[in-house]
């Protein structure tokens, strides 16, 4: 702590200038003393030692403390930090400390219902750092702020399991090899410490799932067979020829002996299992399988559903399903029932809950059996004798027991999930995950019958005095009036508003469009991907999360839209939303943007591709297309699910007669000369693409890249190495990140 007689050296203005870009949150320091708050600058510092303030010494402090002493005037403060704080150290941006944020996951229950287990990662469980890194939490119901640690968070931890007794958690993870290895783990929920392995930690093929039998004597678990030495060498020596149809990675069941750590393989033959649960008495297990691994395959041959005999390992089929069924597989009763479409033989349509008779009284097949008429059924979870299953209706996300009511509605995102019944009570405790505009995603738990929200966890303390923005669902006809549209609008928090958070004069906005087709966005704190919302709305931008017919949570009419529909009523429906946010005075007209992500960036090029020909007075500014395709003739070739691709765009060209070019509507790259030649302005445009991305392959982009520099158009085209197609490493997202808002001010300047 410098004296009253210290002299700071010179550089006052250099110094103040990068103190401005300092983030708003706290850091501290080992063995770091602490100064008062500088109320000019709104920021905690702790006074650092020269040459250790670099990398992890350097962390995010929870609480603003108050000093024992204050350093005074203002400017030996700032100066003093000049001489302390070398050019090269790291400090956090806000987009740094948002994607920094630990999001819950797999929350679940203990039997008892009286604990909740879950883990956390950070945003789309992306890679701080080489690997994938997630940690275990345990609550207590109803006590507030009650979650604790469990593991260290260094390895990938997740996906955690309750025995049913309650005495032990199981988990995956890699901590044989970080982010090559896969096993199962086993730790004392009574007292918990060190855990250890109940598979062979170094094992390489990844556990696609686990569960415990009932009486927690076995997990079932399915996983393909570890490389053979030969294959190991042929991999080595680069004799690793692939040839279509050979050597598939099929995943088979496995039971595993908890005492004694035996596996025994139960079946998987010459087909590929993806789901399986145990029926209630744990003598038998129900799985379904699919011809090969490959992703198409479950569109190509559908699924089927068998059921094996634990004690006698005779395993028989049960029914065919003729599309790719969903899980998770839940056996209650008599009945499994498992998600999948509604149409059956398409993917394109609703998605609903079907059962099958699985006791053999009767010939088996399977039925439709709830919802997709005007909601989408999401996930299920088998409480006592019960089934719970999450819906999207509308805006609202909900629990609802499978033949009964709603256990619980709200229009904001349920980020995770688990429903069971307390202890010798028919009432049923609800554990949910989920945030707002202004408050990252947390832990609660409430009852069916109403009971209080009780905040369990608190992972985003760091922002608990930051307010972000607030939330209108905007709510307008379509162009052609045939449906009514909704859709979240954030107004950020330094924005002049109405009384019910609207804005008082029109905003800089940027239009998010989510991907999909089949999801939607309603509230939460990530409003669309990797924390841009969030980070928008700091920046003084509204934003504005389109949804679009083809989306989920409007059952299955609305869902069919994107059958062979893409490019007409999706771009109509962002247009009619803006148009909205535009007449209600809340988007300034003159000062908007367009983006998003997948499909969103799809709708993005044809946005830009007929920006201003709606006839409405206004166009976008900039675009930000990223991960979009361009043309829906090549994504049958080179996407890998191409089969389901042709499906939304029409038809692969196998399919069609020469003379057909009908996949051309909806495809940007076709419209571009026409646009161009016409007048229409072609907005500035941010391409954004991952190099690695199999899903929508990098050449998407590429050729608008082509398309843009052919005529001399603005734009800035960026990829990134090694990223698929949703990004995965940290440097990279918080590129895109500043890139987004660095490419909004230059083209619509800076927020409010």
């Amino acid at each position: 702590m410098p004296s009253e007689e210290f002299t700071p050296p010179g550089r006052l203005t250099q110094f103040t200038f990068r103190m401005q870009g300092f983030t708003r949150a706290p850091y501290t320091n080992t063995n770091a003393r602490l100064i008062d708050s500088v109320s000019t600058y709104k920021i905690y510092v702790h006074l650092l030692k020269p040459g250790n303030i670099k990398g992890p010494s350097v962390t995010p402090l929870r609480y603003p403390y108050r000093l024992q002493r204050s350093i005074s005037p203002l400017q030996q403060i700032i100066l003093f930090f000049e001489t302390v704080w070398p050019v090269s150290a790291q400090i956090m941006t806000l987009i740094e400390e948002l994607l920094d944020l630990q999001v819950p996951q797999s929350v679940k229950l203990s039997p008892s219902g009286q604990q909740v287990l879950y883990s956390t990662s950070y945003t789309f469980d992306h890679k701080k750092g080489d690997h994938k890194q997630s940690t275990l939490w345990l609550a207590e119901t109803g006590k507030q702020h009650s979650t604790r640690q469990l593991t260290t968070g260094e390895y990938h931890d997740h996906e955690p399991a309750w025995s049913p007794d309650g005495k032990s958690i199981a988990f995956m993870s890699d901590r044989g090899k970080q982010g090559e290895s896969s096993a199962i783990y086993l730790m004392s929920a009574t007292f918990p410490g060190e855990a250890f392995p109940l598979t062979p930690a170094e094992n390489e093929r990844s556990i696609a799932k686990f569960e415990f039998s009932p009486d927690g004597k076995t997990i079932a678990f399915i996983s393909a067979d570890e490389k053979t030495e030969d294959q190991k060498k042929r991999e080595k020596d680069k004799d690793d020829v692939q040839v279509w149809g050979q050597d598939w990675e099929f995943n088979r069941v496995r039971l595993l002996d908890v005492a004694s750590k035996n596996v025994t393989v139960l079946e998987g033959r010459d087909f590929h299992v993806t789901d399986f649960a145990f029926s209630d008495d744990g003598s038998k297990i129900a799985y379904a399988k699919t011809k090969t691994p490959h992703i198409e395959s479950p569109f190509q041959f559908g699924t089927t559903f068998c059921v094996l005999d634990i004690e006698t390992k005779k395993s028989s089929d049960l029914s065919h399903f003729p599309e790719g069924a969903r899980g998770p597989l839940t056996w209650a009763g008599s009945f499994l029932y498992f998600l999948g479409p509604k149409a059956e033989t398409i993917q394109t349509c609703s998605q609903v809950v079907f059962r099958l008779r699985a006791d053999g009284k009767e010939e088996v097949k399977y039925e439709y059996h709830a919802y997709g008429e005007t909601n989408c059924a999401f996930a299920l979870v088998k409480a006592g004798g019960d089934v719970i299953v999450k819906v999207e209706d509308g805006m609202h996300d909900q629990l609802r027991i499978l033949n009964g009511h709603t256990l619980f509605s709200k229009k904001k995102l349920i980020e995770a999930w688990d429903a069971a019944f307390t202890h010798n009570s028919d009432e049923i405790v609800l554990a949910i995950a989920q945030g707002d505009t202004n408050h990252p995603t947390e832990v609660f738990t409430t009852t069916a019958s109403g009971g209080a929200m009780v905040q369990l966890s608190s992972h985003g303390k760091a922002f608990a005095d930051r307010t972000f923005g607030t939330c209108t669902y905007l709510s307008c006809p379509s162009t052609d009036g045939k449906v009514t549209l909704e859709c979240p609008f954030y107004t950020p928090a330094s924005a002049s508003t109405n009384p019910n958070g609207t804005p008082s004069t029109p905003l800089p906005t940027v239009v998010l469009i989510h991907g999909g087709p089949y999801t939607r966005h309603n509230e939460r704190f990530d409003g669309l991907y990797f924390m841009w919302a969030p980070y928008l709305l700091a920046a003084g931008y509204a934003v504005l999360t389109a949804d679009y017919r083809g989306s989920s949570g409007h059952g299955d009419d609305w869902a069919r839209y994107a059958y062979k529909g893409y490019g007409t009523h999706d771009y109509e429906d962002i247009i009619a939303q803006t148009q909205c946010a535009i007449e209600n005075g809340w988007a300034d007209k003159d000062r908007l943007v367009v983006g998003g992500y997948s499909q969103g960036g799809f709708l993005s090029y044809l946005a830009s591709v007929r920006n201003g020909t709606h006839g409405l007075g206004w166009e976008f500014k900039a675009s930000i297309p990223g991960a979009g395709m361009t043309d829906l003739d090549s994504m049958c070739f080179t996407s890998d699910v191409g089969f389901w691709e042709a499906e939304i765009c029409g038809g692969a060209p196998w399919t069609q007669r020469k003379s057909d070019t009908s996949n051309r509507a909806g495809s940007a790259i076709w419209e571009f000369a026409d646009a161009v030649d016409k007048g229409v302005r072609i907005p500035p445009m941010l391409i954004l693409h991952g190099e690695k991305d199999e899903r929508v392959p990098i050449e998407q982009g590429r050729a608008m890249r082509r398309a843009m520099e052919s005529r001399g158009l603005v734009f800035e085209y960026v990829t990134y190495p090694r990223e698929p197609h949703l990004m995965q490493e940290r440097k990279h997202i918080v590129d895109t990140g500043e890139r987004i808002k660095g490419w909004v001010e230059k083209w619509i300047g800076p927020g409010v």
